[in-house]
This record gives C-alpha cells, sequence and structure tokens, in this order.
C-alpha cells in the first residue's frame, strides 16, 4: 500500500485529541450472535454470564497517556461485570498517521488487534480495505445501548451505504473560545447567538495590538481537512460537495469566505499570519495575548489548570447567510474483520462508550476532567461539572448545526495536499484570494472527478 494512502487519512495528529471511550448495558447479559468468527450467526447465542475466559487486544490508547486513568477506571469497571474477558491495551501511536501505518501492517501480518482506533475519515479507508466490520447489527439488537444519543453527524462518519462500522467516542464542532477579561478590558460585549463574523473582526479590531504582540484573533484560517465547512459554509461555500466528486472552492461565497480570512491577516491585521509568532496558538491563548481562538471542544482540556481567566465557549458565528454552519471531526472505535470474539468484542466496547457511570468511559471524563463525552446524555451531566468550561451547555446542540468534516473519501489526501501548496502563495501575498480558489479549482477538479463511486458498497 502507498504511503500517501495511509497520509490521505492520517492527516491529523492523533496527539491533539487524547483517546477516550465509554460503556454500555448489554441486554439480559447476551449479545446475539450477528456476524463471523466464534459467536457468529448460525452458532446461537453468546452467553456473557457463563463464559469461559477470553483475552482481547485493543490499541486505542497507551497507558502513558494521560487521559489512561479514565480508561483504567472504565475497564476495571467492565471486568467486574464479565470477570472472564480481560481487554489488553497495546498501546497507541504518537500520531494518527503512525497509528495507521501501524494497522496496515497488522493487517497484513494476520495480526490486528480485536478493537482498534480509527480518527475520524480513517474508517472509510478501513471500511474500503475489508479492515472493519459493520456493527449495525448489533445496534439493532441492543436498543439499551441507545444510538440516538450520539449526534448523527458523528454517526454518519462512521457509516457507509447504511451500515455502521464504529462508535464515537470523541466528535465535536469548531467553536468559538474568547477571553473575557481582554474582552471586558477593551469594552467588548461578549458573543451573543446574534453574533456574526462581523462582529468577531469588529472585536478583533478593539483587541489588537501587534507592539504588544496581542491578536483579536489567532487562527491559521482554512486550510482544507475537516474545518473547512465551518470557515467556508457560513458565507454558503462549500470545500467539496456531498458526493466528493466537485469542489465548490471557486463559488462566489467560497471566494467570499476566503476573501473574509485573509483579510484577518493582510488588511486588517488582526490575526497573525502563521508562522511570524513565536510558540502556538495555545501558548499565545493561555499567555493572555489572544482575544478569540477556534477550536473545537476537545480544546479545553489541554488548558485546566493553566488559565488564568475565564474562557467561555461561544457559538460558531453566522455568516452572510444569516446561517450558521461548522465543521465536525472525531474519533471513534471499530471491530476488527479478524477478530475470533465479534460478539465479545462488542459487549466490551458497548460498554466502554456507554451509559453506565463506571464503565463508561464517557461518564469517567466526567469524573475526571479527562475529556468530553459525546452522548448527548452525558453532555447533560457534564455541564454540572467542576471540569466543564464556562458556556459548555451549547455544545451539545451546536453538533446540530455542524457539518460532516469532509472530504472523507480516498482523494482527502490528494485534494487537501493541492489547497496547502496553494495557500503558501496567498500567505506569501503572491496571488489573491481570486486567483487561489480558481487555481486549487482547475487542480482539483479533475482529481475529483475520478472519485466517482467512492462510497459504494464494498
Amino acid at each position: 500500500m502507498k504511503n500517501s494512502e495511509v497520509a490521505s487519512y492520517g492527516r491529523m495528529g492523533r496527539t491533539r485529541r487524547t483517546m477516550l471511550v465509554t460503556g454500555s448495558t448489554v441486554v439480559a447479559g447476551v449479545v446475539l450472535a450477528a456476524c463471523g468468527g466464534e459467536g457468529e450467526t448460525g452458532k446461537g447465542e453468546v452467553d456473557l454470564k457463563n463464559h469461559p475466559p477470553i483475552k482481547l487486544t485493543t490499541n486505542i490508547i497507551d497507558k502513558g497517556n494521560p487521559t489512561w486513568p479514565a480508561f483504567d477506571a472504565a475497564d476495571k469497571a467492565i471486568k467486574g461485570k464479565y470477570p472472564w474477558l480481560t481487554m489488553e491495551y497495546l498501546g497507541g501511536a504518537n500520531s494518527s498517521f503512525d497509528g495507521m501505518t501501524k494497522v496496515v501492517a497488522d493487517a497484513a501480518a494476520g495480526s490486528l488487534p480485536d478493537m482498534i482506533y480509527a480518527q475520524g475519515s480513517q474508517i472509510q479507508f478501513y471500511i474500503n480495505k475489508k479492515t472493519v466490520l459493520p456493527i449495525s447489527s448489533y445496534l439493532s439488537k441492543d436498543k439499551a445501548f441507545d444510538i440516538a444519543d450520539f449526534p448523527k453527524v458523528a454517526i454518519d462518519m462512521y457509516s457507509r451505504a447504511g451500515q455502521v462500522y464504529a462508535i464515537p467516542y470523541d466528535h465535536g464542532p469548531q467553536m468559538l473560545w474568547y477571553n473575557a477579561e481582554l474582552f471586558k478590558k477593551y469594552g467588548v460585549s461578549p458573543p451573543t447567538d446574534k453574533w456574526t463574523w462581523d462582529d468577531a473582526l469588529e472585536a478583533a479590531k478593539k483587541i489588537t495590538d501587534p507592539a504588544q504582540n496581542q491578536w483579536g484573533i489567532l487562527d491559521g484560517g482554512p486550510n482544507a481537512g475537516w474545518s473547512m465547512a465551518a470557515y467556508l459554509g457560513p458565507w454558503g461555500g462549500e470545500w467539496v460537495d456531498d458526493s466528493e466528486t466537485k469542489t465548490g472552492i471557486a463559488s462566489g461565497p467560497s471566494l467570499q469566505a476566503m476573501q473574509y480570512w485573509t483579510d484577518l491577516f493582510f488588511k486588517y491585521k488582526v490575526n497573525a499570519v502563521p508562522g511570524s509568532f513565536q510558540g502556538s496558538i495555545d501558548e499565545m491563548f493561555l499567555q493572555g495575548k489572544v482575544g478569540m481562538r477556534l477550536g473545537g471542544p476537545w480544546t479545553y482540556r489541554g488548558w485546566i489548570g493553566k488559565l488564568n481567566f475565564e474562557a467561555p465557549i461561544s457559538n460558531w458565528p453566522l455568516g452572510s447567510t444569516g446561517k450558521r454552519i461548522s465543521g465536525s471531526m472525531g474519533s471513534g472505535y471499530p471491530i476488527s474483520a479478524t477478530t475470533k470474539y465479534r460478539d465479545e468484542t462488542w459487549a466490551y466496547m458497548s460498554e466502554l462508550v456507554g451509559k453506565d457511570p463506571e464503565r463508561s468511559i464517557l461518564w469517567q471524563f466526567i469524573k475526571t476532567g479527562l475529556g468530553t463525552p459525546i452522548r448527548f446524555s452525558a453532555m447533560k451531566e457534564y455541564e454540572k461539572s467542576k471540569f466543564a468550561p464556562p458556556n459548555v451547555a451549547i455544545v451539545a446542540p451546536a453538533e446540530k448545526y455542524a457539518a460532516l468534516g469532509r472530504p472523507i473519501s480516498p482523494a482527502k489526501f490528494d485534494i487537501d495536499k493541492v489547497f496547502t501548496e496553494e495557500k503558501a502563495a496567498l500567505l506569501k501575498q503572491e496571488v489573491g484570494a481570486k486567483e487561489f480558489v480558481d487555481k486549487v479549482a482547475s487542480r482539483v477538479a479533475p482529481i475529483l472527478e475520478k472519485n466517482k463511486g467512492w462510497d459504494k458498497a464494498n
């Protein structure tokens, strides 16, 4: 397999979002046999109460990961329910690219773990390669699991042709965070539900002070990948259509959006050009040098214990269309196609990403502050947590206006690469926004033309 195939799905660093998971109750202690391997269809029911000892394996997290205590607590609770079941955590990877490369190697060697990690669009690659199993049959039989408790946009990420292939443990929309202290200092009213990107610009103008290395907003702007819907959608633009066979980057609305983000750098100078400042965006924000920072709900986890000012979360502002549209991304867990224990792996996974307060990693996140739960029911509890950011109640509703983080198809790497290459000239002011979108569109169109039919069932 070519490295570009892995890169197309492994670009987003896994370290940005640490590994999380949750759990659920299996009705009557029995999972009906749903697929191949031990406990296959036609072999009867698997008795989860009186089962011989087995050991499962997973690559979802390393025990040295800061979030491991939450996993460990959930694992021990699951072990309490199923004493015969041991899950061996083999360790994760330093990046999603490395993790995917290892999965590909393990698949070739016939040594895949029973439950594996898939960050966002990686799942589509695994579906193409028949590395993972569909789990819809389990979802239809295990009503207590309650798949409707997850955001639809998150489940869509892990689906193909009407079949669900993985359960997300982490998924969130792009949102706006702000430094409440800077807003107050410069007489800027906090964002409201009626806030537009024009309002964000006016706020940024008041806060920006280049002499003090202080910026109204600090963000790299549109850079391909999953967040493009957030950057283009408020103006009515799009990176790729739902079929991922056409690009809308050169449309009038997309051009309007690109012009806005470019003007933040060069016309209004309220956003520092990438590479022109020292440290990371998060470091600058924590130093109190940034008024607004864009990111998902997971962003706050890295700030706990480091903030010395209030940093509420706000809805993604409205664009010229008057509509609120954001992008979304996350990670999830599928069952490998080579496992000998499909039903037992589902039993473990359904607990890990389920609803039980002890066995679910989502509820362990609530207790420890080591993650943001994805289930709507868990988010209700998270809102009461001492670890929750200010105004966190808006996150769950935001999932409903968040679009799927396309592209997720095999064309992802190639078209994202084109955007990134051409953007270098835009940031050097060698081309304007119009020339930029036209050049990207001309290069991307033939790639997407060859992408037709990518989403058909295997």
